[in-house]
């Protein structure tokens, strides 16, 4: 005989649990509870037997009527935080950020805000983008994908149970999850074995924990748990999913086969149900506040994460304080009864025909979409408009410097005339004048608007082997058909960002630059980076630079990062093999880390960007790294640049009026390039001498 349904309370004060533990970890602890998890199993409990008592009534499913009744239980709470979200980063946040977050918006608004960070996850210069105040809504974006197919799903369902006239539908429907969840499962460990970034965020990698709780609400009512094992099932679920933030790095290992804990834990928790009450965590789940909390969690989850930005931007702070925290809490709460009781109940509880609000809702979201379209071209012209400006305003104030231009600035303008450069803003030649680094009355260039833009040309060109792949991407610049030297580059990003000087060099002296890029490795063998894809993309990648012979390998010396007194063993290895190949190497010293992002502090700080500055003593380790380095392969030329954007006492964020860094740690490409007159020479010479040497040895 089956048990008589009832309210499941526990569940109500496991989703507060589960939403309460998510802000706690994230403002606090800046970890990830493990709570979502639970959402998704949750949920699938829910929309499983939602589903199965619809169709007992009515012996059918009617997909508009599902689709109207699920949009309007999501639609209302969410387009209210995400709008009220929107309209608050327009006067938070930085401009510099607004491309991306009108972007992240229209994602949470249309349910596809978890594809977004999945792509952005694998795409190495969105790792150094700011938190983004719709990141939360990835989780909702799954939820409702996964909504649909279950539809899907249980539209099989149906149709088997019918076809083949079976007895019990709701065996047929354990059978199609059961082998769904399989598959999911299945799928989740290996993806997020070979790509966890990208599987965190993914649909199908989660899927299996839906599926858990639809196979739960299939089987629960026909489980009887004795009251002394569900006291102990409860429990162990409850202090399981407590600790699950604190025993994994949910962000660096969920899901695949990590994510069974905080699923087991929820199993647990629904198994136990009610059958153990005084003392029990059924008794802490169902206490009525935590039940009423509950009702609000969805909305809660919602508005904590923006709020949360949103206080780092306003307060500037690295962390939250107890009290802080707690007013972040507080006010959640508060907005989420205000949505709930007042957006969304009203919205649901509306006696609208299902067709009608069918349509509505579609005309909402057409509108979204095709908005955002306008919006993104609108952006874009409002960007080359900048652009534009910037360049007639640079090349006027350059028109009339050449004409007051005293003897010495005429001189260094005939020392460079085939490099063209601006004396306005001469970038790292300021060096050569008697100028400092930053001159108020100037137009800084790149406009603050584009400088997040103005990357390395290796990433529009798509020129680089992704995260987490190790094949060899090779591209070439500089002067790809009349050349008479080949300088190939290789290593991560900070190499990447000297390929615009190198191009600009190899178009002046007829040199083809052939690039070998990955992000986060380095010219060193064994390197653990990128959860150990750089070793093999390196041994690789180094195999085709000998097979390929260049005239000289252009690479980074260093570490910069943490700015290491001494130079890795595996540097010195892989320098010594590049010798015994007869490769000749022309190392740079790693440019500083300013440790926050320079586009965004001078756009603050617009008045006088040099308050971006930061100590030299606290940016770079002195004496260099290879100063201290014995035994040096006779192959390595080194240069170091530092000095043309540090002086004695500071780093510069803006040196000769020019924007230094699109984030925290790359070069401009604008700045990049500056740097052709100062390395190429250095470089040509090099060639040269090669080239020489390549005479004099006496022939085979």
């Amino acid at each position: 005989m089956q048990k008589k349904k009832r309210f499941r309370l526990e569940l109500e004060g496991l989703r507060a649990v589960a939403a309460i533990l998510v802000a706690v970890y994230h403002i606090w602890f800046n970890r990830i509870s493990g709570g979502v998890d639970v959402f998704f199993v949750v949920s699938g409990f829910l929309i499983t037997t939602s589903i199965l008592s619809v169709y007992a009534k009515q012996k059918k499913l009617n997909i508009i009527a599902y689709v109207v009744k699920l949009l309007k239980r999501l639609m209302p709470t969410a387009w209210f935080v995400a709008i009220i979200t929107m309209v608050l980063s327009i006067f938070i946040l930085p401009m510099t950020n607004r491309a991306a977050t009108v972007q992240e918006f229209v994602a949470s608004l249309l349910y596809f805000e978890n594809w977004k960070l999945a792509f952005s996850s694998v795409d190495y210069l969105a790792e150094n983008n700011s938190a983004s105040p719709f990141q939360q809504f990835w989780a909702l974006g799954i939820q409702f994908q996964f909504y649909l197919i279950w539809l899907v799903l249980f539209t099989l369902v149906i149709f088997i149970y019918h076809a083949f006239r079976a007895r019990n539908i709701k065996k047929v429907a354990a059978l199609i999850i059961t082998l769904t969840v399989i598959a999911s499962f299945s799928f989740s460990v290996y993806f997020t074995s070979v790509n966890q970034p990208f599987a965190y965020y993914h649909t199908f990698t989660r899927l299996w924990e839906f599926g858990v709780g639809g196979l739960l609400a299939l089987v629960a009512a026909n489980i009887t748990v004795h009251k002394n094992v569900a006291f102990v099932f409860g429990w162990a679920g409850l202090l399981g999913l407590i600790a699950c933030g604190i025993i994994f790095q949910v962000g660096n290992v969920f899901p695949g086969f990590a994510a069974l804990w905080p699923v087991i834990c929820a199993v647990l928790i629904v198994l136990a149900g009610d059958s153990a009450k005084k003392g029990s965590a059924y008794a802490v789940l169902s206490f009525k506040p935590l039940v009423k909390f509950g009702g609000i969690s969805y909305a809660f989850y919602l508005w904590h994460w923006p709020i949360l930005v949103f206080y780092y931007a306003l307060f500037d702070v690295e962390q939250v304080s107890v009290l802080a925290g707690l007013g972040i809490l507080v006010l959640s709460a508060v907005l989420a009864y205000i949505t709930i009781n007042f957006i969304e109940k009203p919205i649901r509880t509306m006696d609208v025909k299902t067709m009608p609000a069918f349509i509505t809702i579609a005309a909402l979201m057409t509108i979204a979409l095709l908005g955002n379209f306008y919006w993104q071209h609108k952006e874009q012209e409002r960007i080359a408009q900048v652009a534009a400006e910037t360049e007639r305003i640079l090349q006027e104030k350059e028109e009339a410097r050449k004409k007051a231009a005293i003897k010495e600035q005429r001189e260094l303008e005939k020392k460079f005339k085939d490099w063209d450069i601006s004396f306005n803003n001469p970038g790292a030649m300021v060096k050569f004048l008697d100028e400092p680094m930053y001159t108020s009355d100037e137009t800084i260039t790149p406009a603050v608007d584009v400088a997040k833009q103005d990357v390395s040309p290796v990433y529009p060109d798509k020129c680089i082997t992704k995260i987490n792949e190790t094949n060899v991407v090779i591209c070439e610049y500089g002067d790809t058909k009349n050349y008479e030297h080949v300088v190939a580059i290789i290593g991560g990003s900070h190499s990447a960002h000297w390929v615009p000087m190198l191009n600009k060099f190899g178009k002046k002296e007829k040199v083809k630059i052939v690039t070998y890029i990955k992000p986060r490795c380095r010219l060193q063998f064994n390197s653990q980076e990128d959860k150990g894809h750089c070793a093999p993309w390196f041994d690789d990648a180094i195999e085709q630079v000998i097979k390929d012979k260049p005239d000289l390998l252009f690479s980074v010396a260093d570490i910069g990062k943490q700015q290491l007194p001494t130079i890795p063993e595996d540097f010195n290895k892989a320098w010594e093999h590049l010798d015994k190949h007869d490769i000749p190497l022309f190392l740079i010293r790693d440019n500083v880390w300013f440790g926050y992002n320079i586009v965004e502090c001078v756009e603050e700080n617009a008045g006088d960007p040099t308050k971006c500055k930061k100590p030299r003593n606290e940016a770079i380790a002195e004496p260099s790294p290879m100063s201290l380095q014995t035994n040096i392969p006779d192959n390595i030329t080194y240069m170091d640049v530092t000095d043309y954007y540090c002086d004695e006492e500071y780093c510069y964020p803006v040196v000769g009026n020019m924007i230094t860094h699109f984030d925290s740690n790359h070069f401009t490409s604008t700045f990049s390039e500056t740097f052709a007159p100062i390395i190429g020479p250095e470089i040509k010479a090099v060639l040269e001498k090669n080239k020489q040497v390549k005479r004099d040895l006496p022939k085979r």
